[in-house]
């Protein structure tokens, strides 16, 4: 460890030790009872985006707060799934290639590419702890208070990489309430769930102790078969063991998580939280169907794809998978079976390139995670400390999915990943005219990234290893000049160094040897460099025409750092990024209406995106080689606007909508990037041009008997494309609108609760991606989106 690691890791023992020594002073001479500030209405949720709690509504800001009861009653259990009723927000499972991660972006802005050597473009917390991968970010949402929706660049209140944004999620505090839960749910393709939570005083009125966990399995819903078998006259080789011909599904879940929160408030001034969660996450790899594939032992195929998806042609399991051109062409027509949630994939390699004996992989989407931290807040008077200390670490263990039964892209990964951070801030008041906070942020984290490709053209495995480190100053201020008007800026200092020291080897008993195929074999050792500093800046004109009525004007920074490309497969391809860069001009109205049956809150703007980062498949620098490479394409215009409303017309009836629409415009693109393929007039990669949902809720009174609320989500976007050569139909995931109902009944002491849930109860078919891999493996796939499924939960609230 460098000697700069260990002093910066004892200076923060030493700033945690001073922190625990002084706070019984204070509590001895914080004895007078401090007046608490009046409390919001309840059907305000209180956010702490700008370092300070206040209510949604007099954050200057474009903010979505969903509470953990709103997340209960739209039946949302995943991260992925809180994006629907935010309006241009896109958040989605990764394809199968990426492993347990998500694919995160706001307002355009994000990050396609989930691996753990590149940074995303909207940063994740969970209770105020970044997590610095995509990958391993796929989580549950156990036992939260609420979850915060950021749009728009967070350089001073976040930091690096969330230029797109920020998500925010918040677990429930131990409060001395006592009491807790228990819930039960069993629905489609056997899911069975068991969650629960509980909330005990330890020492009266001082410690507190609240628990909670989740068991959740799932069967898969895309099958996979053997080919030979559903189809005897094909000369492919067999697997099967049955006569059902089925090999497993894909989209299985199967995991335990839990989460431990022990507090300690000895008085009003001090309150300190350990907070531990860990998830064991041995789900089956993530569902991938194959729309298409060319010839793999030469040119691209012209042949036309033969099936048909909202007037969009692709080639499925249920038609004709396999073109002409492909090797195994003239046995292709699938007589088996006519469900699209089909995949041939065996993952096997039983003839490799390279000389080794046949080679299976792993059918797995694993995620061993763990981690604790520690929150202490010290509240002075005018003055308040707070610290943020954190170490986390995860296991990957995941499988491609080609969904053929010949190797096209077959590679089992093994991603190890630790980190550590440590954040001091200091909060204060002076008078009644200015809010103030000043902080430092530490971060450092290391990443191996092990892993055997098996490619038509190349075979070989890697371990790279990935080091960061970042540092961090930072302030914000708020001036109330007026009780109506006031200013806020804010600013903060980031230095970051990232390392990538690439490994490559080749398989054991191959015919080099074991020794790495001689055109890789100069990356072995190889090292790739970023080092730079960034500068952001926020400043905010806010005015309170009413109590009810506010407007702000806006402009905010934000940068995703640079780094390297994190998949060569040739020396020239090892090159590396500048960071991007987002100035953005925002201006919005919040209100409350009609003395508040009408929560209406907008925002409008204009963005200035420098350097985007997209990943291409035809490298520049080697154009007939296999290729993965992230470059920097050029600069654009990003505009547009962002409606969200609440509507309480009557005693037990409330109505949400929200509305995105998203406009993008290249206005230059960087050489490397013209070669690569990208022109002016495409759009980048997960651009919805409009998003849309609207829910509506009315809870019948049932006098004695309890209550019923029926209530009905439904949700829409529009096509984008999900890589950033755009090619239509190819790479062009089709728009869709799905519906989703649940029917709750409450006994009167609201002690029991009893749900019925419908997801897609249109039984829509529709795609979460297109993984467009026509210029390296000739071929597309597509993650097709969960069918209608149904669940009954029971809740038990004691």
């Amino acid at each position: 460890m460098k000697k700069a690691d260990l002093l910066l890791r004892a200076a923060s023992a030493i700033a945690m030790a001073s922190v625990m020594m002084v706070a019984p002073a204070i509590a001895q001479e914080n004895s007078a009872p401090q007046q608490a500030e009046p409390a919001p209405d309840a059907t305000d949720i209180v956010v702490t985006a700008q370092f300070r709690s206040q209510r949604v509504q007099d954050a200057p800001l474009a903010i979505t707060a969903v509470s953990g009861d709103m997340l209960e009653a739209r039946s949302q259990t995943s991260i992925a799934q809180v994006a629907a009723q935010a309006p241009n927000v896109n958040l989605a499972e990764a394809p199968a290639t990426y492993g347990p991660s998500i694919q995160a972006f706001i307002r355009g802005v994000g990050q396609g590419d989930s691996t753990f050597a590149l940074e995303p473009g909207v940063g994740l917390y969970v209770d105020d702890v970044y997590y610095s991968t995509l990958q391993g970010s796929m989580l549950d949402l156990l036992d939260l208070d609420r979850v915060e929706i950021l749009r728009g660049p967070q350089g001073t209140l976040a930091g690096q990489n969330s230029i797109g944004g920020a998500i925010k999620l918040y677990s429930k505090k131990p409060d001395g309430s006592g009491g807790g839960y228990v819930q039960a749910t069993y629905g489609s393709y056997n899911r069975t769930e068991i969650r629960g939570g509980l909330n005990l005083t330890v020492v009266p009125d001082q410690l507190f102790l609240r628990v909670s966990g989740a068991g959740v399995k799932k069967d898969g819903y895309v099958t996979r078969y053997d080919y030979r078998c559903t189809h005897p006259n094909s000369p492919v080789r067999t697997f099967a063991v049955s006569d059902n011909c089925k090999l497993g599904t894909e989209g299985g879940k199967s995991y335990v998580a839990g989460r431990g929160t022990l507090r300690w408030t000895p008085n009003d001034a001090i309150d300190i939280s350990i907070i531990g969660d860990i998830t064991r996450d041995d789900s089956e790899t993530a569902p991938s169907t194959l729309l298409y594939v060319g010839n793999l032992a030469g040119p691209g195929s012209s042949a036309t794809p033969t099936y048909t998806i909202d007037g969009v042609q692709f080639g499925t399991a249920s038609g004709s998978p396999f073109i002409s051109y492909s090797p195994y062409g003239d046995f292709a027509q699938d007589s088996f079976t006519s469900s699209p949630f089909v995949s041939y994939e065996n993952f096997l390699n039983y003839a490799p390139r390279d000389g080794t004996a046949p080679y299976a992989a792993p059918a797995r989407n694993s995620l061993d995670t763990w981690g604790v931290s520690g929150n202490i807040t010290i509240d002075a008077g005018d003055v308040s400390i707070t610290s943020i200390t954190s170490y986390r670490s995860y296991n990957s263990i995941f499988t491609s999915a080609e969904s053929s039964p010949l190797n096209i892209a077959l590679t089992a990964n093994d991603v190890n990943h630790n980190q550590f951070s440590q954040e001091l801030r200091l909060s204060g008041a002076i008078n009644e005219l200015l809010d103030y906070t000043v902080g430092g942020y530490y971060f450092e984290g290391t990443s191996d990234g092990g892993s055997r490709v098996q490619l038509p053209t190349l075979e070989f495995r890697q371990n790279d290893h990935v080091e960061s480190q970042t540092f961090a100053a930072f302030a914000n201020a708020e001036l109330h000049l007026t009780d109506k008007l006031s200013l806020i800026g804010g600013l903060r200092y980031t230095d970051i160094t990232k390392s990538f020291e690439y490994a490559r080897k080749g398989n054991p008993g191959n015919i080099y040897g074991g020794n790495a195929p001689p055109a890789l074999a100069p990356l072995d050792g190889l090292v790739r460099t970023f080092k730079g500093d960034r500068i952001d800046y926020r400043g905010v004109v806010q005015y309170r025409w009413t109590p009810d009525f506010m407007t702000y004007a806006q402009i905010a920074t934000g940068f995703k750092s640079g780094g390297a490309n994190p998949r060569p497969f040739f020396p020239a391809q090892a090159l590396t990024h500048d960071p991007e860069t987002l100035t953005a001009y925002e201006l919005g109205f919040k209100s409350d209406l009609f003395d508040r049956l009408l929560r209406l809150n907008v925002s409008g703007f204009f963005n200035k995106y420098n350097d985007i980062l997209v990943s291409v498949s035809t490298c520049p620098t080697v154009p007939a080689a296999p290729c993965a490479l992230p470059l920097n394409a050029g600069e654009a215009d990003v505009k547009g606007f962002e409606v969200e409303a609440t509507l309480r017309p009557v005693r037990g009836l409330l109505i949400d909508a929200s509305l995105g629409y998203l406009d993008f415009d290249y206005k230059s693109i960087s050489p490397l990037a013209s070669s690569a393929g990208v022109t002016l007039d495409m759009d980048a990669p997960f651009v919805q041009e409009w998003r849309w949902s609207v829910g509506g809720q009315y809870e019948i009174d049932l006098g004695d008997a309890g209550s019923l609320t029926p209530r009905v989500d439904v949700n829409s976007q529009s096509p984008y494309f999900s890589t950033a050569i755009n090619r239509a139909p190819f790479n062009l995931v089709p728009g869709r609108t799905l519906v989703n109902a649940r029917l709750t009944y409450r006994d009167p002491s609201e002690a029991w609760q009893l749900s019925l849930e419908v997801t897609n109860l249109t039984d829509r078919l529709y795609y979460d991606g297109l993984f467009d891999n026509r210029g390296s493996t000739q071929s597309i796939q597509g993650r097709p989106g969960r069918p209608r499924e149904w669940a009954v939960t029971v809740k038990h609230n004691f």
